[in-house]
């Protein structure tokens, strides 16, 4: 067994030192190659069926040509596609809108139930129905009641 494959270490760091003990291994003792020594094979050659470089120029010419065609088709399909031109929304949103500011949406909201709650105002002019404030709507409920209001067991029962 060579020192190579007996360095027991793992991962890059392993590969790392087996490949470099056999490079040192293999130059040691021995002169390179040259075609008029003994023992040169005279059929050993190239491989000649690898892939041809022109293939590749070949194969990029016709994959850029490609890419080219369906551009230039799709510019002369949908001409308008390249201008620069703003496409927003020219007419306004149907309502309802939304919201812009809910929380000063939301203080409008109070201050006019608070104004509809204590103040005085009509509920339906034309019928003559108005509204009160709440708390004068409380008391006269106190001191009068409800008319065609069931009378309470409780009140039945004192009598």
């Amino acid at each position: 067994m060579d020192k190579a494959t007996r360095i027991n270490r793992t991962g890059i760091a392993g590969t790392a030192a087996a490949l470099l003990l056999g490079w040192a291994r293999l130059g040691r003792g021995r002169s390179p190659k040259r075609p008029d020594q003994e023992g040169r094979n005279p059929d050993t050659r190239f491989e000649k069926r690898d892939t041809p470089p022109w293939l590749f120029v070949l194969l990029g010419a016709l994959a850029a040509g490609l890419i080219g065609t369906v551009v230039v088709s799709l510019m002369l399909i949908f001409p308008d596609a390249t201008a620069d031109r703003n496409r927003g929304l020219t007419t306004p949103m149907p309502e309802p809108r939304l919201q812009t500011d809910p929380p000063a949406d939301f203080k409008r909201y109070k201050a006019d139930s608070l104004e509809r709650l204590t103040g005085y105002g009509w509920a339906d002019r034309e019928r003559g129905i108005a509204h009160i404030p709440i708390d004068e709507a409380m008391r006269r409920v106190a001191e009068h009641g409800i008319s065609d209001w069931p009378v309470d067991a409780r009140q039945e029962g004192q009598r």
